[in-house]
């Protein structure tokens, strides 16, 4: 593949489409966009809560109110926010008024530590926190006079938005104000606008710190919007039209694009604020029916499983977006046998990327693919070692990316950022770190992360393949294979599969074993073929909904 071969330009034309033509972006960010849809759908529903809703005027509003409330605590340009919460309204809510005084926002895992909050803010140097009652309570306030920068926490029960009502909260702590949101959120505020430039950070989002502390990436409004439009280029979202149901996490670069998404086009988007609680997520869906559905594929099994889910009529559907985690043929096959054919479409992408890289259109989708770049977006396989040789198509090597939608840097960490972004050709290039293959139509297959990728034997095992031949089981509910080190033949790993089973399975753990072992032997060469299984109850999932290999690896 030579420096002009680009393969997927073929497949744009079958799809009457021009890559090189990007989609003209609105000098506008977030605050705009829904400051314009609340003149001109102000009854349209923006958010829906808990089955309440709440319209693109009382957004707007609310807005202006969250961004009186920051100022009142002296926050204003360039200053930061966090943002340590589950999908409520006040996420967004604080997002958008954020943006509105030209402030940069950072998402904090509910999920987290104390000393893993408390690195954090210090390296993103928030200033105000918003968190729940049940944080303040317990992980955040073992954080406060350990953050020089921050001044003041709102503290907010879920439903204090919805309701009016919250918890009196008026402390100090280690020199740091603690506030309730319900106390000091203004009836009325003056509209407020801050004219942002589109190429300053407008979210300072945390990558997960797979391996060492965790980065902050820089992206802007013109990363993220630019973004959206590509993408947009196959979603075909429809201004005032569309209602988006997505369990993504907001405090995840996943969730945070579906949501710029659906507030750029003024669509009405179903908050949930606890994504493994199928039967309500299923209870908004019927309650609203959606055009847009947004998952990660263990989500999508969940919902596959359930009676309700399955009962819906999704006549209404346009499509299902999956992406975080790769989805199993037979995985899919079930979920089309739900919301009908021809509407999943995956998508492949990283917090530093905005996050999307390549999209597999639903019309042109190609099973075991992550699709073609979007709009604009270069893509390489290079060679893992050198970083820069190209390698033929079809062959493996590590996926870089270079468009748009590609992060400033890394905050305050040069010598990451200059290993992840690196120049090449007159472009600036990610470097992902994922192990893939490139066809002749540019269609991507992503084989592994490079951590996850095992040697066997000198012999490369991409636990996606393994995983995708075993769900294929009718036992296996999910799995997941990694490696621990062979101490016998240094430099090589040992294949291990952690297995799931469905409810219903009643055979002994010795036959599944047996059945197992044959099946594996039948269907992969015998380099892969796991040398260790382990059955547990459940397989465990990070915040997000993808495998957490990093807990399987710690008792392995």
């Amino acid at each position: 593949m030579n420096q002009e071969n680009r393969p997927w330009l073929s497949t744009y034309e079958s799809l009457g489409k021009d890559w090189y033509t990007l989609p003209e972006l609105p000098e506008k960010t977030l605050s705009d966009y829904v400051r314009g849809y609340a003149s001109q759908f102000p009854d349209r529903e923006a958010l829906v809560f808990l089955g309440q809703a709440i319209t693109y005027k009382q957004l707007d509003e609310l807005a202006d109110r969250m961004a009186a409330l920051f100022a009142a605590q002296g926050a204003g340009e360039g200053d930061v926010l966090g943002m340590q919460l589950p999908n409520t309204p006040q996420y967004v809510i604080g997002f958008i008024a954020a943006a509105r005084l030209g402030m940069v926002t950072t998402s904090i895992s509910p999920l987290m530590t104390p000393p893993e909050i408390t690195h954090q803010a210090n390296d993103a140097k928030v200033k105000i926190l918003m968190t729940l009652v049940p944080f303040w309570q317990t992980s955040v306030q073992p954080v406060l006079g350990k953050v020089p920068t921050l001044s003041t926490v709102i503290v907010s029960g879920p439903m204090d938005i919805m309701t009016g009502q919250g918890e009196a909260i008026n402390a100090t702590v280690e020199g740091v104000q603690g506030i309730s949101l319900h106390d000091h959120l203004p009836a009325t505020a003056e509209p407020v606008d801050t004219r942002v430039d589109m190429d300053k950070v407008l979210y300072l989002q945390y990558t997960g710190g797979t391996t060492g502390l965790p980065k902050g990436a820089k992206l802007t409004s013109r990363n993220l919007f630019m973004n959206n439009l590509q993408a947009n280029e196959f979603y075909g979202y429809r201004t005032g039209e569309e209602t988006v149901a997505s369990a993504f996490p907001l405090f995840h670069i996943g969730g945070a694009a579906v949501v710029f998404n659906a507030l750029r086009t003024a669509a009405t988007f179903l908050l949930i604020p606890d994504p493994r609680d199928i039967d309500h997520f299923v209870s908004e869906m019927k309650a609203r029916t959606p055009t847009v559905l947004a998952a990660v594929p263990a989500l999508y099994q969940m919902l596959c499983a359930n009676e309700t889910f399955k009962s819906l009529d999704f006549s209404g559907l346009r499509m299902a977006i999956s992406g975080a985690a790769p989805f199993a043929k037979e995985e899919v096959q079930k979920l089309e046998s739900v919301v009908g054919a021809g509407k999943f479409c995956e998508v492949y992408g990283m917090t530093e990327t905005s996050p999307v890289i390549t999209l597999n259109p639903a019309s042109h989708f190609k099973e075991a693919h992550v699709g073609i770049p979007l709009p604009g977006t270069d893509v390489r396989i290079v060679d893992a070692e050198d970083g820069t040789t190209l390698m033929p198509l079809g062959e493996a090597g590590e996926i870089i990316a270079s468009g748009p939608q590609v992060m400033q840097g890394y905050l305050e960490m040069p010598e990451a950022t200059k290993k992840s972004l690196r120049e090449m050709d007159g472009k600036l290039w990610m470097h992902t770190g994922d192990v893939g293959v490139m066809d002749e139509d540019g269609f991507v297959r992503v084989c592994d992360r490079s951590k996850d990728m095992l040697i066997v034997g000198g012999y490369k095992v991409f636990s996606v393949e393994v995983e995708g031949k075993v769900q294929s089981l009718p036992w296996v509910a999910m799995c997941a294979v990694v490696g621990r080190a062979d101490t016998k033949r240094p430099g090589n790993d040992v294949v291990q599969l952690y297995v799931e089973r469905t409810p219903d399975c009643q055979q002994s753990e010795e036959a599944l074993k047996v059945e197992l072992e044959g099946f594996c032997r039948e269907n992969m060469s015998p380099y892969k073929v796991p040398k260790e299984v382990f059955f547990i109850d459940a397989i465990p999932l990070t915040s997000v909904g993808k495998i957490d290999k990093k807990s399987l690896r710690q008792p392995a």
